[in-house]
């Protein structure tokens, strides 16, 4: 399997975030034990509720896939325990999957988001599979790469996603919702942002604002809200702009929500 069919992941997309699952097995996650010894624990526990043995097996395999649970990733883990609302801790897992999730990464901030900017209201299956079309003939040289099926079940996976994720709602077709990054998932992401860019202008313009549908401005307009009622500094004067945030890194801050 070469690296872009690992990136175009259409099993991915098919099972799932598996938000509540993810969320109840994080809550029991043993930080002092290896991720090898705590998948084993959620396999012969069955902590997460799975209604079948093949359905845990699945939802194990999603999450070694999914997530780098000895590095970045297990701050959503400490997040968790730290006792965040899951409303507060599904887009910051939304942004720690689409990292290593090319394919549900380019349907929401580039696909997704340029449909919302051009005003259509409306996204359908049909429509998810030419862009599907599109995309596998560029990365793998070929739409014939993926079977039919398989094109139909990652664009309808890829619309549910969405919709979990709070930004579509709707059944067999889709709308896109009105939209709001929680305030605490927001910060969160001014932190990371800010320690990979170390920059406030590519931090206000990364292209990662628009997996939650928002543009430069609107994460300006976010900033001055935030600097207004003391949460951050956030200074704009013509073409300068400065974001000071409370704590020294993304680790503190994380430890700072217990307190």
């Amino acid at each position: 399997m070469n690296a872009a069919t690992e990136t175009l992941s259409s099993n991915l997309a098919i099972r799932g975030p598996f938000i509540e699952a993810t969320f109840r097995a994080f809550s029991d996650w043993d930080l002092t034990a290896t991720p090898k010894e705590n998948l084993e624990q959620v396999q012969q526990e069955n902590a997460v509720g799975a209604s079948s043995e093949s359905w845990l097996k699945q939802f194990i395999k999603v999450l070694k896939i999914r997530y780098d649970l000895q590095d970045l990733d297990r701050r959503l883990i400490e997040l968790v325990q730290l006792g965040w609302h899951i409303e507060d801790w599904r887009p910051v897992q939304l942004w720690h999957i689409s990292r290593k999730d090319e394919l549900l990464r380019e349907f929401v901030a580039n696909w997704a988001f340029e449909r919302r900017e051009q005003g259509i209201v409306i996204l359908t299956v049909d429509s998810v599979v030419e862009f599907l079309h599109s995309l596998v003939n560029e990365r793998l040289g070929s739409i014939d790469s993926w079977k039919d099926n398989t094109y139909r079940r990652v664009a309808s996976g890829l619309l549910k996603t969405a919709t979990e994720f709070n930004l579509l709602r709707g059944h067999a077709n889709k709308e896109f919702e009105a939209y709001r990054l929680p305030e605490r998932s927001l910060i969160y992401l001014l932190y990371v942002l800010m320690e990979r860019e170390n920059n406030t202008r590519k931090v206000i313009e990364a292209e990662d604002w628009r997996l939650f549908l928002m543009k430069p401005n609107e994460v300006e307009e976010e900033l001055l809200r935030l600097h207004q009622y003391g949460k951050l500094r956030f200074e704009r004067a013509g073409s300068f702009l400065e974001l000071t945030l409370p704590c020294e890194n993304t680790d503190e801050y994380v430890r700072s929500v217990a307190l």
